[in-house]
This record gives structure tokens, sequence and C-alpha cells, in this order.
């Protein structure tokens, strides 16, 4: 069964999100998250803490400086470029909204520029094939 508190912290993280330009949500890492353009920017971590990535440095550095955020951690795994946002920005919407429209301005800038790398039009080839890892017994994995 659902935390209230969660549910409470998804409805806080949607609002913040409402309005932005190919927002869709589903679960992550168990979780609820938030995508632009197919790329996570936020989601809500089970211990109820409100997430963003933050992929620039800088801006990673400037909200990991405020009073109250910690670096993400998924057990013994800290998570890189993200950030438990303040518990203080649920209860201000305002600045919740100003951090998640950041995240997903980073989300959505990577999401285009992916979409434009030759890399990730390239289609599979025979050839790629031939070149996948075998199993133990000799079949492709």
């Amino acid at each position: 069964m659902r935390s209230p508190q969660l549910d409470v912290l998804q409805g806080l993280l949607d609002a913040a999100a409402e309005g932005l330009p190919g927002v869709t949500s589903r679960r992550m890492f168990g979780c609820h998250a938030l995508f632009a353009d197919g790329t996570i920017f936020g989601l809500v971590w089970k211990t109820g803490r409100l997430g963003l990535k933050m992929p620039n440095d800088a801006v990673f550095q400037e909200l990991m400086a405020l009073p109250g955020a910690d670096p993400w951690t998924a057990g013994k795994k800290t998570m890189s470029q993200w950030v438990l946002v303040p518990a203080g920005f649920h209860d201000d919407p305002a600045l919740l909204k100003q951090w998640v429209r950041r995240a997903h301005g980073l989300a959505a800038a990577s999401a285009k520029q992916g979409a434009s790398s030759p890399a990730t039009r390239r289609a599979k080839t025979p050839k790629d094939e031939a070149h996948k890892p075998r199993t133990r017994k000799g079949k492709r994995e």
C-alpha cells in the first residue's frame, strides 16, 4: 500500500511540472517519475523526498548548496546528477516549480541533443548482430 505522504509529493511534483512541454510520467525505480521527451528529470523517492536530475554540474552544485539538499542514494549507490531537494520545497510551490522547470529544461535539451546524434539514429545492421557476445553455450544473447 502506498503512503499518503508519497501521494501528496506526487501531486506536488506533478503540479510543479504542469504545462511544461513533452512531460510524461510512469513508474521508474519503483516510484513515480517525470520525463521530458523521454528523458527522466524528476521523481518521488520512496523515503518521502522529491528528486531532480541536474546533468549540468553548475546547476547541480547550486541546488546541492541549498540547506537540506542531499545526494540521492539508492542503497549504497549514490546516483550521479541527482539531488533530493530540501524538504522546505514541499511547502513552497513556487520554489519547487522553479527547480522542476530547470530540471525539465536540462532533460529536454538532453533528449533533443540525443535525438540528433548520429549514434542514436543509426539502425542496427547484420554486422552489429554478428558481434554480439556469445553465452557459455555459444548462443547469441
